[in-house]
């Protein structure tokens, strides 16, 4: 069900499926945004340092995923959150959703956090092992769950954040878009390998690499240009900016992408960035069957020559490439002509 490229044959092709995304993507009055790492991997740390977005109707997240999850074909769902409802930014929500499309598992919690998500800057981090899934706020552990559901998390998953509107009032609230823009704001991020009992002090994570968005890093991050039923956005790479060492999600009415205000302040300051290592070295593990059940998951950077003129991911003209351009904020796969959509149900 995913589309897929063997090649990019010319620069004509890729502009007729950028003109073909744009007229999809263009039908509503809203935009948001999702930012996504290249790189999927198997197991490990992920954190960052956030200022959410809140106002009712929103979600504002934090998420690991495997892209291809929601194809009903008898694969596997993949996927843990953190999500801030914007009904409620005084807490946020955590889940695991495993089993397979239209039969999905879940086991959502929600967790206090103070002062509220959109208030203060709090760091965030999901880690995740063969035998558990912990989340943390601040370093204080809020929950962890063995066994069960972690089980199934098989595969490799990429990080991912991003701020839309849910048209479910029943889940986020109604609506209020008298709020825009609002934005999300991540002064770093850190992800870590899973390496047993070999981290700092005996943990079982090392550093891999940090983020603190000085710059914008085109060659680890990708930047949505979807949409997905339910969602009465368009996400646009248009609503993501990096400033005064900020990365920033906005979302906003349609012809209104920007950021004109104040870029708050964190007491904590930035780590320095550091550069990945290269895939070939990294001790996780990543499973050929879920990279074969993924067909839209990302072709390293490392083996990029040309730049894609739909959202600027670096490919190779002669070496076999998904399109990750033409899918929606979980994987799905989007018509560019509108008349076939993919529903998701996203209300956990």
């Amino acid at each position: 069900m995913n589309i897929k490229k063997t090649a990019v044959k010319s620069a004509l092709a890729v502009a007729a499926a950028a003109a073909a995304l744009t007229t999809h993507v263009s039908a509503k009055d809203f935009s948001g945004a999702e930012l996504y790492t290249l790189e999927e991997v198997q197991y490990g740390k992920f954190e960052a340092r956030m200022k959410m977005a809140a106002a009712s109707g929103t979600v504002s997240s934090m998420f690991l995923y495997q892209n291809g999850s929601e194809i009903a074909d008898g694969r596997p769902w993949v996927e843990v959150d953190i999500e801030v409802l914007g009904k409620n930014p005084g807490s946020f929500q955590s889940n695991i959703i495993t089993g397979k499309a239209g039969s999905q598992i879940t086991s959502e919690k929600h967790h206090a956090v103070s002062p509220a998500a959109d208030q203060a800057f709090h760091t965030y981090a999901l880690e995740w092992t063969p035998n558990y899934v912990r989340w943390t706020v601040d370093g204080k552990e809020v929950r962890k769950t063995e066994g069960g559901q972690v089980s199934n998390l098989t595969g490799t998953q990429g990080l991912r954040f991003n701020l839309w509107s849910s048209e479910s009032a029943a889940w986020v609230g109604q609506f209020d878009e008298s709020k825009l823009p609002l934005f999300q704001f991540i002064n770093w991020v850190k992800v870590y390998k899973y390496t047993p009992g070999q981290g700092e002090g005996g943990s079982d994570f090392t550093l891999d690499w940090t983020d603190n968005f000085d710059t914008f890093d085109g060659s680890r991050w990708g930047k949505g240009d979807w949409t997905f039923d339910g969602n009465r956005v368009d996400l646009t790479d248009k609503n993501i900016y990096s400033r005064d060492g900020m990365l920033i999600l906005a979302l906003t009415r349609k012809g209104q992408e920007s950021f004109n205000g104040q870029v708050p302040k964190d007491d904590e300051p930035a780590p320095k960035s550091s550069s990945s290592t290269p895939a070939s070295s990294s001790s996780a593990p990543v499973s050929s069957s879920s990279v074969a059940s993924s067909s839209s998951q990302v072709v390293p950077p490392s083996s990029s020559s040309a730049t894609n003129a739909i959202h600027g991911i670096r490919t190779t003209p002669t070496v076999s490439k998904d399109r990750r351009s033409l899918v929606n904020a979980k994987g799905a796969k989007v018509s560019p002509n509108g008349h076939k959509r993919y529903r998701v149900n996203f209300e956990y």
